[in-house]
């Protein structure tokens, strides 16, 4: 199977938002495709939430945030997450600003 028709079926199976890079050598590699929504509005002031006891210690605290919904900010909660496998921190999501307005960068783990 040639590259390209590989990359292309490889892309299709995962879903709309990746795209595949090949290499020099000719590795695939399927990869997200990063798009950002830029809102005009600054958002509004983190709330404060109480943060209970964690289920388990294997289990990370996800701060709440400001989620933009195409006309306002909507406040989503704070929660627990499992930790995916040792050794892993997770990076708290974060408003950014950018001349063309402000964006969401997801929080993920590390």
């Amino acid at each position: 199977m040639n590259t390209r028709l590989s990359c292309t079926l490889m892309a299709g199976l995962l879903g709309l938002g990746t795209a595949c890079v090949v290499s020099p050598r000719g590795r695939v590699a399927v990869v997200p495709v990063v798009r950002y929504t830029y809102v005009d509005r600054e958002p509004p002031p983190v709330r404060y939430e109480h943060r209970p006891e964690p289920p388990t210690q294997d289990h990370h605290w996800v701060a709440g945030h400001w989620h933009w919904e195409g006309r306002a900010y909507l406040w989503v909660p704070g929660h627990y997450q499992a930790r995916p496998r040792a050794g892993v921190l997770w990076v708290n999501g974060r408003w950014e600003r950018h001349e063309r307005g402000w964006h969401w960068t997801e929080g993920h783990w590390r």
